[in-house]
């Protein structure tokens, strides 16, 4: 009898087991799961005594739509806050304090929001910018904006920017998000590709404040283009597909091959909540950028959607009346 009871006692505790094991070792690579990418949610240019420095009605509204998608997580690529442009009377922190406040619906559905420092999280700029396009750091908005966002990134970033560039994995995504003002419009090239190298996951998504290739601003990579085209092949050797950027008041997205030829998609989603800036093609480097949807008249955000290998990209813009509704665009999907 007591032999029984062993050997049932032992056959238990291999189907325990067994079903542990299955449990730790769950493939994420089948789970479906989202993502968000929106940014320059900044307020208006009216430097009127007391704003808050956002869209406050625009804010509100992606909060709301990005816990109605059941986002994984949020990229914000900058230019949160007027932060040093037409900001009256309210200081840096104030201005986080209303943009995280405005938020909160996001964080307390423990939606984890990732954000990168845009010109206006940096410092004054010239105006209109001349070359080399050079912004004026102000350390006490730097500070405010490591108060606000800091402990929210990860600390992994090279030295001199931790907090403000990093990297980081979720389920089956390779994340990097690149300061480009501690060397004004330019990236950490020896440490990005030191991420990418060591990278194992299956999609990799990369972001930043300014467009790799001009649209609006000249004051983005494109004015270093050796350093930016270092940049752009080394996103299409680790396999990645898209760079996501903001700094242009529009949503535009084109593709530009790199030296290998692979197609990389530069997705502008500066379409949160600061004044439209009207632009049309061609683009300034001509051919080499193919663009494939521009929109500089809407209000809208990304939304991803990753199935295995494959992702969907769309763009969902705002109605703008009453209980807000966003409708897709423009969608593409790559594998």
């Amino acid at each position: 009898m007591k032999r029984t009871i062993l050997i049932l006692a032992l056959v238990v505790l291999c189907l325990l087991t067994v079903v542990l094991t299955v449990e730790y070792t769950r493939d994420d690579s089948t789970e479906t799961w989202t993502f968000a990418v929106f940014c320059d949610t900044r307020g208006d240019n009216n430097d009127t005594h007391g704003k808050s420095g956002i869209n406050d009605v625009l804010v509100d509204a992606l909060a709301a739509a990005l816990v109605n998608d059941s986002c994984d997580l949020v990229l914000v690529p900058g230019d949160m806050i007027n932060g040093w442009w037409a900001n009256g009377s309210t200081s840096y922190a104030v201005q986080f304090t209303n943009w995280k406040r405005a938020m909160e619906p996001v964080y307390r559905a423990r939606i984890h929001v990732y954000t990168i420092r845009g010109n206006h999280e940096d410092g004054c700029a010239q105006y209109p910018p001349e070359p080399p396009y050079s912004p004026t750091p102000d350390p006490s908005l730097k500070a405010a904006y490591l108060d606000a966002f800091g402990a929210d990134n990860p600390i992994n970033g090279p030295v001199g920017e931790e907090n403000l560039t990093y990297a980081f994995t979720h389920k089956n995504a390779f994340f990097v998000g690149l300061d480009e003002y501690i060397n004004p419009h330019r990236v950490n090239q020896a440490w990005l590709e030191r991420q990418l190298e060591n990278n194992s996951q299956s999609h990799v998504f990369v972001f930043g404040h300014e467009p790799a290739f001009e649209i609006n601003h000249p004051d983005c990579l494109a004015y270093y283009s050796t350093e930016r085209d270092a940049f752009w092949d080394s996103i299409g050797s680790a396999g990645g597909d898209v760079y996501f950027c903001g700094h242009d008041h529009l949503y535009n997205r084109a593709h530009v091959l790199d030296n290998s030829s692979n197609e990389i998609h530069q997705i502008v989603v500066g379409s949160c909540g600061a004044p439209f800036k009207s632009w049309s093609p061609p683009y300034v480097e001509g051919s080499r950028v193919v663009g494939a949807y521009h929109n500089d008249t809407d209000y809208g955000y990304v939304l991803a959607t990753v199935e295995s290998e494959t992702v969907r990209i769309e763009w969902k813009a705002w109605d703008g009346v009453g209980n807000p509704t966003w409708t897709t665009r423009d969608s593409f999907s790559f594998s």
